[in-house]
């Protein structure tokens, strides 16, 4: 079951790229600094010089180590046995807290996608639109992991 749901977050994460931003296909060139998933965020940034498609490529690396906390975060309360009733079954791979987990994925890349094209629908309007996109992405991932403290923090009081 786990491979299914591994499968699944991989197949949103790709859409999600595709949608956003061509930034990682354009910016395979420089995949050896900009593709450094352990590299720092300003570093990344302090590294792409000012470069849309360089930042976009820095910024969804960014949101992806995000994620990841999300998701672990999705996954202590899926099973917790107090969220059980909830979930209507144990686990993150069924019930509510995937049902949750895939909705608000697809809901902020389809979001970010607009944002960032309503900046620039016009492909020869320059690569404004993949960077505004990527930063919808990270603030939203931002906002999403706050929200899951809340909701922890909560059910431990």
């Amino acid at each position: 079951m786990y491979f299914l749901f591994e499968k699944d977050i991989r197949m949103l994460k790709k859409i999600s790229l595709s949608l956003l931003c061509s930034v990682l296909l354009s910016a395979n060139a420089n995949a050896q600094v900009f593709g450094n998933a352990s590299m720092n965020y300003d570093t990344c940034l302090d590294k792409a010089d000012g470069s849309d498609l360089k930042m976009a490529s820095c910024t969804i690396i960014e949101a992806n180590k995000i994620l990841k906390s999300v998701e672990e975060k999705y996954e202590t309360l899926a099973n917790n046995k107090a969220f059980a009733n909830w979930n209507s079954g144990s686990g993150m791979y069924s019930g509510n807290f995937k049902k949750l987990y895939n909705e608000w994925l697809q809901y902020r890349d389809s979001y970010c996608s607009l944002y960032g094209y309503s900046l620039s629908p016009s492909p020869d309007q320059g690569s404004i639109a993949e960077l505004s996109g990527a930063e919808c992405v990270l603030e939203l991932t931002k906002r999403q992991n706050k929200d899951m403290d809340v909701v922890i923090k909560n059910f431990q009081q």
